[in-house]
Order: C-alpha cells, then sequence, then structure tokens
C-alpha cells in the first residue's frame, strides 16, 4: 500500500487560492485525490485548505471556489454549511498596549539551541493584536461537523510562551478543528492569540511556513508540499528579492533534504516567475484570487510534466491502485 502525505503551508487568502490551483492541476495530471492522503499537515491559510479537504471538498470545488465558478452538487452541500460571516478586519485593532508580547523569545532566539528561528523572535517583540478570528473558527467548524478529523489531520500553531511548535491532531492540546486553525491563523501583531488551557497560541508560520519536517519521520512513500511562501529557485535568492521569501525557501529546501533523508519521495510546488507577477503584495487580498489560481494549475502541469518529477508522479500515480 503506497502511503501519501500532504503538507499546505501559509500565505493568506492569495496562498489558499494557490494550493487550490495545485490542487486542481495535481488532480487533472495524475487522477490523485486529495480527499485520499494519509496525512495532511497544514499551517495557517493551509491549515483551511486542510479541513476543507476533511470535510470533503474536492480538488475542482476548490479551484472552482476561487476561480468564481460553480461548485459541484457536493460542494454545494458542503459550502451551505458555512453560514457564520468572516469578520475580520481589514486594518488592525489599535493596540491596547505595546509591551512587547513575550521578549524572553527574543533571546531564545538569539541564545537557544538547534536553527535559530528570527521569525519567532519577532512574534515575541510584537505587541500581542487585537483581531478576533473567531469568526474563521466558527466557519470551519460549520464546515467540518465533527469535532476532529478521522484521519491524520496535523494544525501546526507556535505556543507563544514557549516559542514551540504545536501540533493540533498530534500533540496532547484538546480543542475542536476550528479553534486549531484560528491559533494556526493568528499572526502575531495583528490577530489575538489563541488562549487554550493557559497557554497562548500563535501563527504556525512563524515556525516554518510549511512545517514540512514533520512528515520526515514518518516513513510515508510521498510527500506532496504545496509551498506558497516560497519560490522556484531562480526567484527565491537574496538579496535580490525579498528576505522573507529566501529564508522561508531556505528552511523548505532542508525540510525536504530531510524527508528524502528517511527515504520518502517529494514532490514540491512552488510559485514561479510568472506565479509571483501575477500575485500583489497583500497576500490578505482576495482581488487576484483567480487568476493565482488558474496560474498555480498551469505551473503544476508544467511542472509534474519535468523528467525531474517522473518518480514521484509514478509513485503517486500507484497510489490509486493500492
Amino acid at each position: 500500500m503506497i502511503t501519501v502525505g500532504l503538507v499546505l503551508s501559509a500565505g493568506g487568502t492569495s496562498g489558499a487560492a494557490y494550493h487550490a490551483g495545485v490542487l486542481a492541476g495535481l488532480f487533472e495530471a495524475t487522477g490523485w485525490d486529495p480527499r485520499t492522503a494519509d496525512l495532511i499537515v497544514g499551517t495557517s491559510a493551509g491549515a483551511s485548505t486542510a479541513v476543507g479537504i476533511r470535510a470533503g471538498l474536492s480538488a475542482s470545488d476548490h479551484a472552482a471556489y476561487y476561480s468564481g465558478q460553480e461548485l459541484t452538487s457536493e460542494g454545494q452541500i458542503i459550502r451551505s454549511r458555512v453560514t457564520t460571516p468572516l469578520d475580520l478586519p481589514k486594518n488592525p485593532p489599535p493596540h491596547e498596549s505595546f509591551r512587547p508580547a513575550n521578549p524572553y523569545l527574543m533571546l531564545q532566539g538569539v541564545l537557544g539551541r538547534g536553527r535559530p528561528r528570527p521569525v519567532v523572535s519577532l512574534a515575541g517583540m510584537l505587541p500581542e493584536g487585537q483581531a478576533d478570528g473567531s469568526s474563521l473558527a466558527k466557519r470551519i467548524n460549520e464546515s467540518h461537523p465533527e469535532p476532529w478529523s478521522e484521519l491524520s489531520t496535523w494544525i501546526c500553531s507556535v505556543n507563544l510562551q514557549t516559542g514551540k511548535r504545536a501540533v493540533f491532531g498530534r500533540d496532547d492540546i484538546q480543542c475542536d478543528i476550528g479553534t486549531a486553525v484560528q491559533a494556526s491563523s493568528a499572526i502575531p501583531g495583528y490577530f489575538r492569540p489563541v488562549d487554550l488551557g493557559g497557554a497562548r497560541y500563535v501563527d504556525g508560520g512563524i515556525h516554518s511556513s510549511t512545517n514540512a519536517d514533520l512528515t520526515a519521520p514518518l516513513g510515508l512513500d510521498v510527500v506532496v508540499i504545496s509551498s506558497a511562501m516560497t519560490a522556484t529557485p531562480s526567484e527565491s535568492v537574496w538579496p535580490g528579492g525579498p528576505i522573507g521569501r529566501a529564508w522561508h525557501s531556505r528552511t523548505l529546501r532542508r525540510e525536504v533534504e530531510r524527508i528524502r533523508s528517511f527515504g520518502s519521495s517529494v514532490l514540491v510546488f512552488q510559485p514561479t516567475a510568472e506565479d509571483l507577477g501575477i500575485r500583489g503584495e497583500d497576500n490578505m487580498s482576495t482581488d487576484n484570487s483567480e487568476e493565482i489560481c488558474q496560474m498555480a494549475k498551469t505551473s503544476t502541469l508544467a511542472h509534474l510534466s519535468h523528467p525531474r518529477t517522473l518518480n514521484s508522479r509514478k509513485a503517486l500515480e500507484r497510489s490509486l491502485r493500492s
């Protein structure tokens, strides 16, 4: 039996549109249905997409949603369950205090063991955000009425007290799946941290935009990664491009090397120059979601036709027959 893991990165609304295009391209080219993934790892925007998949929304319906097309009857039933308006402020509410959320994280980032996590350090220095993300949690729970998926679904966040990664669905943290997605999407300095059992949780993207390394020791046959915040090698250099993109891309390369060291085949999809040319600077904008989704599908089909993806693609296709 061929086992497949799916990793969906952070990236805001544009990231979710990118994931939709990647999944649609994958399904068209290989016939692989992401709903059959043995494990889905989702971070921030990718967490919302992950739950949509586990709720039963197909790759085609994900793409139809972001492309402004009509969903299938199955997709319409799932979407019709969501009745809570998404109430997120366009501009962050004023801070009640400019005191850093946790200055300790700055020291930990500089003096702590292991690879530096500068974004975690920055999150500790920012004041706590005041935007309420609870409407997102409600919408997620409406789309996925069960408290948690029966299939393995890991939602990544960061404990604001310790700076360590927290993985809902794997770690012993009790909450419903909507609250997990809210925590995973709680951008530091913008959204209010999610309080669970006395611990506060924020966006998992500050640890890693993909958190793909979680799949490494599992021995999966194939790991599919849709990474919206990185870019192909020619577009991820610094100086010459954004330092954040370069950092996330370097992190992803390290993660992929680790996954492959355990014997897994890896398929990585990340923005090309054409993808980046369509996307604006505001990752939360919905103005160009259709174009982002369509371009991501085109890029995915092109990537899958390249000889270097042949072995991973064949392994993915074999999973359909196992």
